[in-house]
């Protein structure tokens, strides 16, 4: 015969030797009853297989492989350089204000000149143009010029900047343009003028 121990709290066959073969039958049915009996132990597999449907495929995580472009080819040409200026190249002379100059002759409205002198068309002032007139104040403010015109002349001092005018041109107040010429006339061609 076979004698079996139970333990406290476990289901649990141990076999004697000599046992006959109808008692190893029963030993084996009652061992399978008991591990039929533990807990959970007819889910283990099932938990594994959901296991196993959860972790990926091995490898199934790997890129593809990517293909590296090729390097472009270098540039064997070389970018236009900006042209250097040279070293005997001269600055532009400002223009003459010495000697005698012609040009036309034009009246304005004074006021606030560009030199900060305030003057009224009585006055005998001249605005000269933009070339002559540098800086401000301009080194030519208040200087006194002689302007002529068939056979008359007056003298009047620069007060002011006509932006408008040629280099050569004045742009007179209206009594110093009564002096030379018609105002109707509007503008006198060929004047002639200097600095004194």
């Amino acid at each position: 015969m076979a004698a079996g121990v139970l333990a406290a709290g476990c289901v649990g066959i141990v076999g004697v030797a000599g046992a006959s073969p109808h008692e190893g039958t029963a030993d084996n049915t009652v061992g399978t009853a008991a591990a039929a009996s533990t807990p959970h132990a007819a889910e283990q597999p099932e938990a594994a297989q959901t296991y196993a449907r959860q972790v990926p495929a091995p490898g199934g995580t790997t890129k593809p492989p990517t293909a590296t472009p090729p390097n472009p080819p270098a540039a064997t040409t070389k970018p236009p350089q900006p042209p250097q200026p040279s070293s005997t190249a001269k600055p532009p002379k400002p223009p003459k204000t010495d000697g005698k100059h012609t040009g036309r002759a034009t009246f304005h409205s004074t006021g606030l000149g560009s030199c900060g002198q305030v003057n009224n068309d009585r006055d005998l002032v001249v605005a000269l143009s933009s070339e002559l007139m540098p800086g401000y104040p301009s080194p030519n403010c208040g200087k006194k010029i002689r302007v002529s015109y068939k056979g008359k002349s007056v003298d009047v001092t620069v007060t002011d900047t006509s932006p408008g005018s040629g280099r050569y041109d004045l742009d007179l107040s209206p009594a110093a343009f009564d002096r030379l010429g018609d105002r109707s006339q509007g503008m006198l061609y060929g004047v002639t003028w200097k600095f004194l």
